[in-house]
C-alpha cells in the first residue's frame, strides 16, 4: 500500500502541538483546509477513543469524518484509523460526498513528533488506497490545515 507522507516543522513547544492535536477548542480552529470551517469536532484523546469532525465550505457543503484512536505515546506519538462518515457517525465510501470511491476506506493515520533544536518536527503518514488525483486533494488539503496550525502556534 502507497503512503502520503507529510512532514512540517513548527516554532513552538512540542506540549504546545500535542494540545493542539488534542484539545477540541485549539483543533477547532484549524482542523480543515483552506476556505473550510469545523463546524463540529469531538475528541475522546485516548487509545480506543473516538473523534469526529465535520468540514463546512463555503457553499454550506459538509464533510463529515472519523477517526478511532489506536496508539497514544505522549508527547511524541498517536495514530488513529480515520473514514468518512454521515453525520451520525456510520461510515460512508467516498462517493457520499460527491468523490470518487464507491467502497468505505479505513485509513491508519500516524503523526510523529520530536524536538528539532527550535521547532518541533512533524510526519503524518498515511495508509493512502486512492487514485492520484483524490491523493493530490488529500495532500493539498493537510497542508492547508497544517498552515492554519502554523499560524496559531
Amino acid at each position: 500500500m502507497k503512503k502520503l507522507v507529510i512532514e512540517r516543522k513548527f516554532r513552538s513547544s512540542i506540549d504546545d502541538v500535542w494540545r493542539a492535536f488534542s484539545t477540541a477548542d485549539t483543533l477547532k480552529k484549524w482542523w480543515s483546509p483552506k476556505n473550510m470551517t469545523a463546524t463540529f469536532i469531538s475528541i475522546d484523546f485516548r487509545e480506543g477513543g473516538v473523534f469526529r469532525f465535520c468540514f463546512s465550505d463555503e457553499s454550506a457543503n459538509e464533510f463529515w469524518g472519523r477517526g478511532l484512536y489506536q496508539t497514544m505515546i505522549e508527547p511524541s506519538f498517536f495514530s488513529y484509523l480515520d473514514t468518512f462518515t454521515d453525520p451520525d457517525g456510520n461510515p460512508v465510501p467516498p462517493s457520499y460526498f460527491g468523490m470518487e470511491g464507491d467502497e468505505i476506506v479505513e485509513s491508519l493515520v500516524n503523526f510523529e513528533f520530536a524536538n528539532d533544536g527550535e521547532f518541533i518536527s512533524m510526519k503524518m503518514t498515511m495508509d493512502d488506497s486512492y487514485d492520484q488525483a483524490m491523493t493530490d486533494e488529500m495532500a493539498k488539503g493537510w497542508n492547508e490545515m497544517f498552515d492554519k496550525l502554523e499560524s496559531i502556534l
